[in-house]
Formats: C-alpha cells, sequence, structure tokens
C-alpha cells in the first residue's frame, strides 16, 4: 500500500509509491542536437558549415524529427542545466506531471539555445523567452509558461494541448492510469510481505518445508495480477494520436 510521508506544522503529505509505480513515473527526456552536413567545394574538400538560427518551422522539424506528440521543450539555464527545477516542484506532488508526459515529446534545450546563431534559436520568437513551452510538433498552439508556473497552471496546458492533439480523453485516461497505480502499490505491499514470509519460513523450516508451496502460488498470483495491470495501463495510454490518424489516413 502507498503510505504518506511529511511533516508536522502544515507542511502537505506527499503519498509515497512503491516500486512498480516508481518505474511508471519517470521523464523520457530527448536532446536534440543540430548536426549540419559539411560542405564540400569544387576540389571535394569539406569543410564545416557555419551555425546560424534556421527559419521557425525548420527549427521545430528537427526538433521533432519523426515524433508527432506535442512538445514539452524545457530550456536549460545557468543555474538549472542538469536539473528538472523549472518543471517538477520539490515541495508539491509531481505524479500528474509525470503521468502526461508520456503523451508529449519532452525535450531538454541547452542554455546557449538563445544565441543569435544557434539553429533552434527562433523556436523562442517570443520577446521574452519562456522557460518552459508547450506547443504541437509544428511549433504552433504555442503555451509559453515562465519555469515558476503552478502546478495547475501547467496541467490545464498539458491537457489543452493534450485535447487539441490526441482522439480520446486523457483526463479519463489519466483517472484510470492513478487507479493502477493504486493497484501496483497494493500488489507490491503483497508481494514484499509474501517475500518476508518465504525467507522466514525457509529460514524456520528448511528449503523443503510444506508451506513453501502455497507462498510460492500466491507470489505467482500477484505476479499475474500485475502482468494485468500493466496491459491495462498500456490499453489506457493509447489515446490515439491526431496527426498520425491523418497521415494514415493520406497514405
Amino acid at each position: 500500500m502507498p503510505v504518506a510521508s511529511g511533516a508536522p506544522g502544515g507542511v502537505p503529505f506527499k503519498l509515497v509509491r512503491m516500486k512498480t509505480s516508481k518505474m511508471r513515473l519517470k521523464m523520457d527526456w530527448d536532446y536534440p542536437v543540430w548536426k549540419p552536413a559539411a560542405a564540400e567545394d569544387s576540389k571535394g574538400t569539406s569543410s564545416s558549415v557555419a551555425l546560424k538560427a534556421l527559419p521557425r518551422s525548420d527549427a521545430f522539424a528537427y526538433i521533432a524529427q519523426n515524433d508527432r506528440r506535442p512538445i514539452l521543450a524545457l530550456r536549460e539555464c545557468d543555474s538549472c542545466t542538469g536539473t528538472d527545477d523549472a518543471l517538477l516542484s520539490r515541495k508539491d506532488d509531481n505524479e500528474k506531471t509525470f503521468l502526461m508526459a508520456r503523451w508529449f515529446h519532452c525535450v531538454k534545450l541547452p542554455a546557449h539555445v538563445l544565441a543569435e546563431d544557434h539553429p533552434f534559436r527562433n523556436a523562442f520568437s517570443e520577446r521574452h523567452p519562456p522557460h518552459l513551452f508547450l506547443a504541437n510538433a509544428d511549433g504552433e498552439n504555442l503555451i509559453p509558461l515562465k519555469g515558476d508556473q503552478s502546478r495547475t497552471e501547467l496541467w490545464d496546458g498539458m491537457l489543452a494541448l493534450l485535447e487539441m492533439e490526441y482522439s480520446k480523453d486523457a483526463k479519463k485516461a489519466l483517472r484510470n492510469i492513478q487507479r493502477l497505480l493504486d493497484e501496483y502499490d497494493t500488489l507490491d505491499g503483497r508481494e514484499d510481505l509474501l517475500l518476508e514470509q518465504l525467507e522466514a519460513e525457509i529460514e524456520k523450516n528448511g528449503p523443503k518445508s510444506y508451506k513453501l508451496g502455497k507462498i510460492r502460488k500466491d507470489l505467482a498470483r500477484v505476479a499475474s495480477a500485475k502482468e494485468k495491470a500493466l496491459a491495462k495501463e498500456a490499453k489506457a495510454s493509447e489515446l490515439g494520436l491526431k496527426a498520425a490518424d491523418k497521415q494514415t489516413t493520406s497514405r
């Protein structure tokens, strides 16, 4: 079972997930790097191509590549490089952020992306470039975020993009997956207890104890239930990307 952690004095309690749920609550970051093709002169000698800012549409096309999911882009800065501080809260629960991130192409861009000659500079055409933004794969419907936004502001923006870009209801899928996290925690708790019983029985009565068979059967049932829950999660995660549907229809 999940447990709550926290401290007295008004500090909010956080739900502490168990091992299977923790594995489901991770960000999968991409780090796009522009690699220009080498130019050749009339003698066939290669030379490096000078960096320059790509047109906005080209910048997004290079960032997205073949991934048509909406983009969640984090621009690093000198003070936050190597962290997710502009996206994740240190004091509040980030579970919904982690869960919704599975439906985004999450990319990190370096601090020097704002340099005038950086190929991705025009992905930030705003007067005050955001620390974080959400957009579709082509850079349209961009939602800028400052980096110190509230969880509600972030989640509202993420849900707005998911509604635009996917065919199925992301809110419903999110609720279903959160219920499955609770199920994972219950199963993990049961599994841990059974493993403790198994170890104690072996220590007490040896590896040939007749009680071990029942414990192992119970462990197998837990493993089977966990596999079924994972299959339910995979199905719930299939929202149907509209861009993919359009590509299939046009073929």
